[in-house]
């Protein structure tokens, strides 16, 4: 099993080892315990090439024994004729040194040994090159050591490498004097980094065979700092969960090295990391202040426990703070809070320490904390008023229970906008029997159901706002926000009957209430769902105003006024919904569906750029929420998918389907299904495609929805998939219902799409003519609906009816502009199938035939040998070669030959 993610770093040995360069060099891998330096040294060796290798692991336990490392680096040339021509008394003093034989009275002399192994060097690298490998030199024997310096300090031109790793950190801060022998630009260091997150899953499953899904790979990762060995015991302990909010649980296995890391530091340097450790934003002018200096945090930073950003200290990762947490004691946090309350100047930062040091009710500080969760909440920090908010209703004294059930809702409100539903919803469960029936247990119902939503169950979403709407029946006004919530959740849920009536419910609410605001919001989400279930598209939609939409979730009207943008195939306009969101601001899980669809209307938009962003905005909610991850991994797919990067895309697509399924939200699962048709379409296994796209046919059956409202583009891509696989009546009946919607929707988008199905579904059944017409249809109206990606794709399509109907100049142009359209993109999976279009539809390329004869003659095949293996005629083969010869401008086959290896390193085609 090769080393995982480490490509560049041996690229870079192999470059080192290869180098033939006269004198000895040195190398050296340097990084903290776990980081993978002995995985790179040993992949290393496995690729080292010709030459001799002398290699020697060194041991912590081994380091007092006097020429244990000489002992095992030379031991396998023992017997060797190097060491047999060694002069005896050299000889001599070496076996003795290293026990080849029984030592006499008088210890061996260290300077013999030294030019022993000097001689041995010489004598070795005399026969080609020699690599010592050094693996741990932190740990060699001192007598190892001096030989060793003692020898390269005596090379001169003999071809001698050493590659050493070298464990860094606060016990071992100052290199070895072997690493300081050879003039500075003999010797070349490398510090070994992180893994990414990918090659950590690529570790896990080939190690305990674990497969983890992206949120908790990035959780894992996020915790371990990217160090393998780190990662690997947290996955294989038991006691580590992926959701904790702060600390992570040191597992036995790395507890004493981790302690051993931290206690090795000198008092000020961990008092330094403390202050780091227990503030919630730490720079380098608070741990001053509260250290009354910077040489801890020098110290620290040099021993790599944290690292320095600009002002901001960090842990280079989470495991090393839990240390410093738990080598501190209880005592000692204490101390460090009230310290810090006295030296930040953020009030809620006070208020946060000052909170964990009192350990009874406080009235007070209660209200102290309250307030600064409230400041948090307004400068768009949720889970920080969460935070605060809990700390107040735990000092909230015990006859103030009405002040503590506000405080209990406010700091569950504040989860669900952080899209931390598990713990809104632990909150809320336990607030539920304090409180009486009407408004208040409605509240609570009201929160819980959305905490439900949030945490991944949108099925259970729905009976805790069907509880809380019994109880306030008779209260028009207190149930619009309830029936907006239920409206949401049973589309999500894919139950768009429901969903109607609660919409028309609530907008008769809405009137009656005079809430202009809400009339507006039920205005859009009504005339969304009924264009789902088949209605024409509204001549007018209510615009939403964004300051009263932004406080009602999960509605959030612009979101909801994008989608139905996006529905209708006006990208523009839901480009302008989604762009005029505050999105630092507009967190939790509903949220995050708005940001899918932004992605997916820049994908169609041909924003690559503004499209990953709003992915980001996505996991990263995920990522510090620990919230289902059923929307991040969608809507990275749907950006890789566009960039070609399929692979990833169907894995994150998968992992994200699943999800979707255990959650009960079929709009997803809906969404999901049409990415992996699409992944599928674009790796060519169209029968693969047409799986997914049936089932995502289906669901739309299921809930009497119309597809190309809910998922535009995958119309067509099930027509391109079934005329792929022979399924023609299919197709035809499929490219029929895409007509229809574009009869329904009238836009460009829809229109398009219509056209490019019935183009693909014509050329296939025998009618190139007309499909090349609809094609041609549907490009123009994708460069009427600006959508770049589904324009290159037609055009590429156009291209090949094109090059069919022997139009082959026209064919390249096309090809070519199609190709121009996804490099622009950032597409290059698609703009590479449009270079090699334009080629084959290039008048003075080769044909199919002629290129597979080509082919034959470069290897130095002779025209009867081509002749046998194609089964034709040598008259055929003559000819095309003369055709070929022509084109190409070559005249023997030595030329043929050499142009078509250019052709290969040019464009990966045999110069076709």
């Amino acid at each position: 099993m090769g080393v995982v993610g480490r490509d560049r770093e041996l690229d870079m040995i192999g470059t080192w080892i290869g180098d033939r360069a006269p004198g000895p060099s040195m190398a050296v891998l340097s990084g903290e315990a776990g980081i993978g330096k002995s995985a790179i040294w040993s992949g290393a060796l496995k690729t080292a090439g010709p030459g001799r290798v002398l290699s020697c692991r060194f041991d912590e336990s081994e380091a007092t024994l006097a020429y244990a490392g000489l002992g095992d680096l030379i031991g396998a040339v023992e017997g060797s004729t190097a060491v047999r021509g060694l002069r005896e008394p050299l000889r001599r003093a070496l076996a003795a040194a290293l026990w080849w034989e029984h030592p006499r009275q008088t210890p061996p002399d260290r300077r013999a040994v030294a030019l022993a192994v000097l001689d041995l060097v010489r004598r070795l690298s005399a026969e080609g090159a020699l690599l010592i490998a050094l693996d741990g030199i932190q740990w060699m024997d001192p007598e190892t050591e001096v030989v060793l310096a003692f020898v390269f300090r005596r090379l001169s031109t003999e071809p001698v490498k050493l590659l050493a790793t070298l464990r860094t950190g606060a016990d071992n801060g100052a290199w070895p004097p072997l690493a300081r022998v050879l003039p500075a630009e003999r010797v070349v260091c490398w510090e070994v980094g992180p893994l990414c997150p990918d090659a950590l899953a690529a570790v896990l499953e080939n190690r305990h065979g674990i497969a983890l899904t992206r949120h908790v790979l990035r959780r894992l990762h996020e915790a371990c700092g990217g160090n393998p060995l780190f990662g690997l015991e947290l996955a294989r302990d038991r006691a580590w969960r992926p959701n904790l909010a702060d600390d992570v649980s040191l597992p036995g296995s790395l507890r004493h090295l981790l302690r051993e890391h931290v206690s090795n530091l000198s008092p000020a340097a961990v008092e330094a990391a403390l202050v780091v450790a227990c503030a919630a934003r730490s720079t380098v002018g608070l741990v001053e202040r509260v250290t009354g200096g910077l040489k801890g945090l020098v110290e620290a930073t040099t021993g790599r426990l944290v690292v320095v950003e600009g002002e901001s200290p960090r842990f280079r990762n989470s495991l090393l703070r839990s240390t410093v947490l738990e080598v501190a004691g209880p005592l000692r946090r204490h101390q460090m809070h009230v310290r810090l309350a006295r030296a930040v100047r953020d009030p809620e930062e006070r208020a946060r320490h000052l909170a964990l040091t009192a350990g009874e009710p406080n009235a007070a500080l209660a209200e102290t904390l309250d307030t600064a969760a409230g400041l948090a909440a307004a400068r768009a920090a949720p889970l920080s008023a969460a935070d605060l908010a809990v700390h107040a209703v735990r000092l909230t004294p015990a006859d103030q229970a009405e002040v503590a059930l506000r405080r209990r809702l406010a700091a569950a409100g504040h989860l669900i906008s952080g899209g931390d539903g598990a713990r809104a919803r632990a909150i809320l469960e336990e607030a539920l029997p304090h409180c009486s029936s009407g408004p208040d247990r409605a509240n609570v119902f009201f929160l819980l159901g959305h905490a439900v939503f949030a945490s991944g169950d949108v099925a259970g979403s729905l009976i805790p706002l069907q509880w809380g709407r019994a109880e306030i029946a008779d209260q028009p006004e207190l149930l619009i926000p309830i029936m907006a919530s239920l409206t949401y959740f049973c589309m999500h849920g894919g139950d768009l009957t429901a969903a109607l009536g609660h919409a028309r419910e609530l907008l008769g609410l809405a009137e009656r209430a005079g809430d202009r605001a809400m009339c507006d919001e039920a205005a859009v989400v009504l005339c969304t769902l009924e264009l789902m279930c088949g209605a024409p598209a509204p001549a007018v939609v209510p615009v939403p105003h964004g300051e009263a939409a932004l406080g009602r979730p999960p509605l959030v009207a612009l979101h909801m006024y994008g989608y139905l943008c996006r529905c209708m195939g006006d990208l523009p306009a839901a480009q302008a919904a989604f762009g005029t969101l505050d999105t630092a601001a507009e967190t939790g899980t509903a949220a995050d569906w708005g940001m899918v669809w932004a992605t997916e209307v820049e994908c169609l938009a041909g924003d690559l750029q503004a499209a990953a962003r709003y992915a980001d905005l996505v996991a990263r909610t995920a990522q510090e929420t620990g919230a289902p991850p059923t929307a991040a991994l969608l809507a990275e797919g749907l950006v890789l998918g566009v960039r070609g990067e399929l692979e990833r895309a169907r894995q994150l697509a998968e992992e994200a389907l699943a999800a979707a399924d255990a959650s009960g939200h079929r709009m997803a699962v809906l969404m999901i299904r049409a990415l992996l048709g699409f992944v599928e379409l674009s790796g060519d296994d169209p029968m693969a495609a047409v799986l997914h796209l049936d089932a995502a046919d289906r669901i739309c059956g299921e809930l009497g929805a119309i597809p190309e409202v809910l998922c535009p583009t995958a119309g067509a891509d099930h027509v391109e998939a079934l005329v792929q696989v022979g399924r023609y009546e299919q197709a035809a009946e499929r490219a029929g219902r895409i007509r229809w919607a574009g009869r329904l929707i009238d836009r460009p988008l829809v229109r398009g799409l219509a056209a490019r199905a019935g183009g693909v579904l014509l050329t296939a059944t025998g009618s190139p003519k007309r499909g090349a017409g609809e094609l041609e249809a549907a490009v123009e109206e994708f460069s009427v609906a600006g959508v770049p990606f589904e324009l290159g794709r037609t055009l590429l399509a156009l291209s090949r009816v094109q090059s069919r109907l022997r139009r082959r100049e026209e064919a390249r142009r096309t090809a070519e502009r199609a190709g121009r359209i996804f490099s622009e993109l950032g597409a290059e999976r698609w703009a590479a199938r449009t270079v090699l279009r334009s080629r084959l539809s290039a008048p003075n390329r080769l044909t199919i035939s002629e290129a597979r004869v080509v082919a034959l003659a470069a290897e130095g095949r002779t025209n009867q040998e081509i002749a046998a293996e194609l089964a034709i005629e040598v008259k055929t083969v003559e000819s095309h070669l003369s055709s070929a010869y022509r084109k190409l401008g070559v005249r023997s086959r030595t030329e043929l030959a050499v142009r078509m290896s250019a052709g290969r390193r040019d464009s990966g085609t045999p110069g076709i």
